[in-house]
C-alpha cells in the first residue's frame, strides 16, 4: 500500500507496532476477511484520541479512506462516503498543518473534492462548514493549495445539496434550460467554426496573392518592384482585415481564434518584410511587433522587429529583441532555425559595434562547413543552339554569368536576369511583357537546358504563341580560331614590289573616335547636391562613351576627392554619378540620375528640363530639387539654395503639416464612365512620395470585386487608381495649380480630368497610351474627423465664347482677359510688389468667403502679436512688425466690417486668413447657374490631356 508506506512514523512504540502489523496484513500475497477486519481495526485504534483509548495517531484516516476510496478484497467494499469523511477528518484535525507535508494534504484535498464532484460522497451541513472553514485557511487549509480544493468541494456539496431538495418540476425545467443552453452554445460553437474555416481560406487566397506580388517586386532588375511591393502589402493588409473581422466574433470556438490570431501574426511578418525591403523601418518595426502579439512564439517576426530597429538605429532595442530572440531559440534544432540563429547573429554583430558594452546571454554557434558543390551557374554560362538535332542552327541564346554574380539569359535584344529556383533550375521575367516568365532547367549528364517560357494570363487566346513553347537546347559549339600566321596571310597579303603600304597609327584613331564631340563640351562641370557625390568633375578626353546613333560619342567626366573618384557619365538614356563605368546597373549603380528623354546630348548640361533623382536604397529613388548641374564654380548663395532645396525635396519636409491633413475626402460630381470614384476616401496609414494616401471606403465594394480605389500624388497628378504604384492607370486625375499641394482639398481649382481613351499595342514591347478628358463638374470635400469641411474644391467655368464681332466688344474682352484668366484659375491677379519676407500669396473665392493664404519665408519669426490686418472691399494689407507691407488684390469684394479670421501654421509656415464677402456678392455667386462648356473648350481640354 502506497499510503501507507509513506505514512510517517508514530513515535509511540505500542502505535509503531500496531501500524507495522496492519502494514503486513495489507501487503501480505493472501489475505482472508478477517486479516482486513483486523487491519481496519488496528488503524482505527491508531486514530482515535487518546482520552478513547487510541494513540493520535491521525494519519491513519489517510489508509483507512483510500481503502474505502477503492475498494479492498476480500472485506473492504467500495464506500465514497466513508473515504469522503476520513479525508474530511484528517484535514480538520488540529495537528493536519505540522503532523502531514504539503503533498499529503493537497493529495487529501484533491481526492476529496474529486469524490464530492463525481456524485460519490454527500456530505451533510456540519461538513460542508468544515470545508468552509477549511477554504478560509482554518488548520490544513493555509497549506499548499488545501483552501482552493476545499473551496470548490464545498460549493459543489452546496449545490448537490440544494438540488436533492428542489422539486422535480423545478429541476426538470432547469435541466430543460441547461440543455438549451448545451445545444445553442454547440450551434455557436459549428457557426464560429465555419465561419473561421471560411475566413482563413480566404486570408489564404490573398496571403499567396502578396507572396506572388512580392516575389515578383524581388526580381533583380524589375523596375516596377515599387509597384509590386505596394500590392503585396495591400493584399496582406486586406487579409489582415478578414481575419480580424472574424477574430471579434471567435468567443467559443477558443482553438479556432488561437489558429486565426497565428494566421493573422504571419500575414503582419510578412508585410513588415515587404516594408523592410523598401526600407520603411517605421512601419516593419509596427508590423513585426503585432506579429509578436498574435504569434509570440514565432522567429521570423523576432528577426524582422531586429532589423527594423537596427535600421531606426534603436541600438538597445534591437539588442533586447535579438537576444530574446536567440534565448528562444535555444532548444530548436531545425534547418530554418540555424539560418535564422546566423542571420540574428550578423544583426548581433553590428550591435557590438555600436554597444561594445552589451552581454548576451547566448553564446555564438561555430559555423558549418558547407560542402563543396558544384557551380552549376558556371557550366550554363556559354551559347546554346536549338533546332533540329544533326544540323548546324543559327537560332541560339546566351547565359551570361557576371563577375559580381549576376546571371541572365539573353538572345539578340531580349534580356532576361535569372533567379535560381533550386540547383539544377532558374526562373526570371521578360521586364517588357508582363507576366512571361522564362524557365531553364539544366541536365548535368547530357549537358543540355530545357527551356520553357511561360505566356501571362490575359493574353486572348487568338493572340497566344501557336507553337512551342517549351524546347531543349544543346551547347553551341565555338568554331576553331585558325593559326594566327594564317589569319595574317589572309586578311594583310604582301605589297607588290615597289610599293608601300601606309598603316594609320592608332593615336590617330583614337583621335578620330573623338572628334565627334563637340568643340564647346565643357571642360569642368559642377554638381551642386548633397555631400555624396557633389563637386568638381574634370572632363575627360580619352574616356568618351558610344551614344546612340553611329559615330557619335559622349563625354565623360570624373570627381577626384579624399574617397574613390567618381564618374559622371551616360548609360541606358540617363546622365548619372556612379563608382565606376560598368555597364550593368547592378555592378555600378547611378547615386543619383538625370533622364534625357531626347538622347541627343553630348554632355549632361545638354539635357533639357534636367530633373535630378537621388538613390535612397536598393531600388529607390526620389525626385531631388535641389541637385543643380552647372559650368560655373557654385557660389555661396548657391549652396545655401542647393542645401535647402535638398532639404525641400525630402520626405520629412513634404509630410510636414500632417496633422493638420483632412481625415477623410468626399468627391462627387462625376457622371457616366468613371462614375465608380465618388464617394468618401478615409486617410491611410501608408505614404506614397511623401504625400498622403487616401483609400475608398464609401460606397462599399462588393466581396469578390479586387482592391478599392486609392487617391494618391504621383508624378505631380493627384491620381484615383485601383492600386498605389509609379505611372498608374490613373481612372482620373488633377494637376495641382499651386506649387505645393500636400492634400487633394489643396489643388488650387484645378480641374479633374477622366480617363477617356486606352490604346495598347504589346508585340515584344508594350506601348500604352491613354487620353483624358477634362470633368469640372466633380467637386472635391476635405473633412474633419468630425465630419467639418476644411475646403472645398471645384474647377472654375471656362470663360464663354463672344458671339460679337464688333471691335467693341473685342477691345471689351481684351481687356477683361488678365481678370478672366486670374478668376478661372481660381486665384487673384496681384500686380503688387512683394516685401521680401513673403515667399508667395493667393486668395481664392470659396462657400460663402474668400480664403487668402500667406507663405512667410524660413527665418522670418512669426507671432500673432506682431502681425496686423487692414480688411478693404478688394484688397488685403498684411503688417509684420519690422518688415514692409504686403498687399494682396482680392478675387471678389469682401464685407470690411466683419472681422477676418486669422490663423498661423508653423510646420508650413502660412498664415492663413478667411473674409466673409459681401451681400451683393454672396448673393450674385448663389444665382449663379451650372458652367457651360462649349465645343471648342471641350476640345481643348481633352488635347491637353493627353499622356
Amino acid at each position: 500500500m502506497e499510503v501507507v508506506n509513506r505514512l510517517p512514523k508514530p513515535s509511540d512504540p505500542v502505535a509503531l507496532g500496531r501500524l507495522v502489523s496492519a502494514q503486513q496484513i495489507l501487503c501480505s500475497r493472501c489475505v482472508s476477511e478477517e486479516d482486513c477486519e483486523r487491519a481496519v481495526e488496528l488503524l482505527e485504534e491508531l486514530a482515535k484520541p487518546i482520552e478513547d483509548g487510541g494513540f493520535n495517531y491521525f494519519p491513519a484516516f489517510l489508509t483507512l479512506a483510500s481503502l474505502h476510496e477503492a475498494g479492498f478484497e476480500p472485506a473492504i467494499s467500495q464506500d465514497g462516503h466513508k473515504a469522503a469523511r476520513y479525508y474530511l477528518k484528517v484535514l480538520t484535525h488540529q495537528e493536519a498543518a505540522t503532523g502531514l507535508g504539503a503533498s499529503e494534504l493537497d493529495e487529501a484535498a484533491t481526492q476529496l473534492c474529486s469524490l464530492v464532484k463525481d456524485g460519490k460522497a454527500f456530505l451533510a451541513e456540519e461538513e460542508i462548514g468544515q470545508l468552509q472553514r477549511l477554504s478560509k485557511g482554518e488548520g490544513a487549509g493555509a497549506v499548499g493549495s488545501v483552501a482552493s480544493w476545499a473551496q470548490f468541494a464545498s460549493m459543489e456539496a452546496e449545490r448537490r445539496m440544494q438540488e436533492s431538495r428542489e422539486d422535480p418540476k423545478v429541476r426538470e425545467q432547469r435541466e430543460a434550460r441547461k440543455k438549451a443552453r448545451e445545444e445553442q452554445r454547440d450551434q455557436d460553437m459549428a457557426r464560429q467554426k465555419l465561419a473561421a474555416q471560411e475566413a482563413l481560406a480566404r486570408a489564404e487566397e490573398l496571403r499567396l496573392e502578396g507572396n506572388d506580388d512580392y516575389r515578383q517586386g524581388s526580381l533583380s532588375g524589375n523596375s516596377k518592384k515599387c509597384d509590386d511591393f505596394g500590392r503585396a502589402v495591400l493584399a496582406y493588409a486586406r487579409a489582415t482585415t478578414v481575419l480580424s473581422e472574424c477574430l471579434s466574433g471567435l468567443t467559443a470556438a477558443v482553438a479556432e481564434a488561437a489558429e486565426v490570431r497565428k494566421q493573422r501574426g504571419i500575414l503582419h511578418s510578412n508585410a513588415a518584410q515587404v516594408q523592410i525591403m523598401v526600407e520603411n523601418w517605421a512601419e516593419a518595426a509596427e508590423l513585426a511587433q503585432k506579429a509578436i502579439e498574435d504569434d509570440p512564439q514565432g522567429t521570423k517576426p523576432k528577426y524582422r522587429l531586429a532589423r527594423a530597429q537596427l535600421g531606426l538605429k534603436e541600438w538597445e532595442s534591437a539588442a533586447r529583441t535579438v537576444d530574446g530572440a536567440l534565448s528562444g531559440m535555444a532548444k530548436q534544432g531545425d534547418r530554418e532555425a540555424d539560418e535564422i540563429r546566423l542571420e540574428l547573429w550578423k544583426i548581433a554583430e553590428d550591435i557590438s559595434k555600436a554597444i561594445p558594452s552589451w552581454q548576451w546571454t547566448s553564446s555564438k554557434p561555430a559555423v558549418k562547413e558547407k560542402k563543396a558543390e558544384d557551380d552549376f551557374e558556371k557550366r550554363i554560362a556559354g551559347k546554346w543552339e536549338y533546332g533540329p538535332p544533326g544540323e548546324s542552327s543559327h537560332h541560339y541564346y546566351e547565359v551570361v554569368l557576371e563577375k559580381w554574380g549576376a546571371l541572365y539569359w539573353k538572345e539578340k535584344d531580349m534580356r532576361i536576369d535569372l533567379l535560381r529556383k533550386g540547383k539544377l533550375r532558374w526562373h526570371g521575367e521578360y521586364e517588357m511583357i508582363s507576366g512571361m516568365v522564362l524557365n531553364l532547367s539544366y541536365e548535368p549528364g547530357a549537358d543540355m537546358l530545357i527551356t520553357e517560357f511561360t505566356a501571362p494570363d490575359d493574353i486572348p487566346e487568338e493572340q497566344r504563341w501557336k507553337g512551342p513553347s517549351k524546347f531543349t537546347a544543346r551547347r553551341r559549339a565555338e568554331p576553331e580560331k585558325p593559326p594566327m600566321a594564317e589569319v595574317v596571310t589572309d586578311l594583310d597579303p604582301p605589297p607588290p614590289p615597289g610599293e608601300m603600304q601606309l598603316q594609320p597609327p592608332v593615336e590617330e584613331e583614337k583621335a578620330q573616335e573623338t572628334e565627334v564631340l563637340p568643340v564647346g563640351t565643357p571642360q569642368e562641370l559642377w554638381l551642386c547636391g548633397q555631400a555624396d557625390f557633389a563637386g568638381r568633375y574634370e572632363f575627360l578626353p580619352d574616356m568618351a562613351t558610344p551614344g546612340a546613333a553611329s559615330g557619335t560619342a559622349r563625354a565623360v567626366y570624373r570627381r577626384e576627392g579624399s574617397g574613390s573618384p567618381l564618374y559622371l557619365w551616360s548609360r541606358g538614356g540617363n546622365w548619372g554619378v556612379s563608382e565606376s563605368l560598368n555597364t550593368s546597373s547592378l555592378g555600378a549603380p547611378f547615386l543619383t540620375r538625370c533622364p534625357d528623354t531626347s538622347g541627343r546630348a553630348r554632355h549632361p548640361l545638354e539635357v533639357r528640363r534636367p530633373r535630378w533623382y537621388v538613390r535612397k536604397g536598393r531600388g529607390q529613388e526620389d525626385l531631388d530639387a535641389g541637385v543643380k548641374l552647372q559650368a560655373q564654380p557654385p557660389s555661396a548663395s548657391d549652396l545655401q539654395s542647393c542645401a535647402s532645396g535638398t532639404a525641400t525635396s525630402s520626405t520629412s519636409e513634404a509630410r510636414q503639416g500632417s496633422d493638420e491633413l483632412p481625415s477623410s475626402i468626399s468627391i462627387a460630381g462625376r457622371e457616366g464612365s468613371h462614375s465608380d470614384i465618388n464617394g468618401r476616401y478615409e486617410l491611410s496609414k501608408s505614404s506614397w512620395g511623401g504625400h498622403p494616401v487616401y483609400t475608398q471606403v464609401e460606397p462599399p465594394l462588393p466581396y469578390d470585386q479586387e482592391r478599392p480605389l486609392a487617391l494618391f500624388f504621383d508624378h505631380g497628378y493627384w491620381a484615383i487608381a485601383r492600386g498605389v504604384s509609379s505611372l498608374p492607370r490613373a481612372m482620373a486625375r488633377c494637376h495641382p495649380r499651386c506649387a505645393e499641394s500636400p492634400h487633394p482639398g489643396e489643388v488650387g481649382g484645378a480641374a479633374w480630368e477622366f480617363l477617356c481613351d486606352n490604346s495598347e499595342y504589346r508585340v515584344l514591347v508594350s506601348t500604352d497610351t491613354r487620353k483624358y478628358n477634362v470633368d469640372r463638374r466633380v467637386v472635391l470635400e476635405a473633412l474633419a474627423a468630425d465630419g467639418a469641411v476644411i475646403s472645398r474644391s471645384m474647377a472654375a467655368p471656362l470663360p464663354s465664347p463672344s458671339l460679337s464681332s464688333s471691335s467693341t466688344a473685342a477691345a471689351a474682352a481684351s481687356s477683361t482677359a488678365p481678370v478672366a484668366a486670374a478668376a478661372a484659375n481660381g486665384t487673384s491677379q496681384r500686380l503688387r510688389p512683394t516685401p521680401p519676407w513673403v515667399a508667395s500669396g493667393t486668395a481664392a473665392e470659396g462657400e460663402g468667403e474668400v480664403r487668402a493664404a500667406i507663405v512667410v519665408r524660413d527665418g522670418i519669426d512669426v507671432d500673432m502679436q506682431n502681425l496686423s490686418l487692414e480688411v478693404g472691399p478688394q484688397v488685403l494689407k498684411i503688417g509684420l512688425e519690422g518688415h514692409d507691407v504686403f498687399e494682396l488684390d482680392l478675387p471678389s469684394a469682401v464685407d470690411a466690417a466683419v472681422n477676418p479670421k486669422a490663423r498661423w501654421l508653423e510646420k508650413s509656415r502660412t498664415l492663413r486668413i478667411r473674409l466673409a464677402l459681401s451681400e451683393d456678392d454672396a448673393a450674385a455667386t448663389a444665382r449663379e447657374a451650372p458652367p457651360i462648356v462649349d465645343a471648342a473648350a471641350s476640345a481643348r481640354d481633352f488635347g491637353s490631356g493627353m499622356d
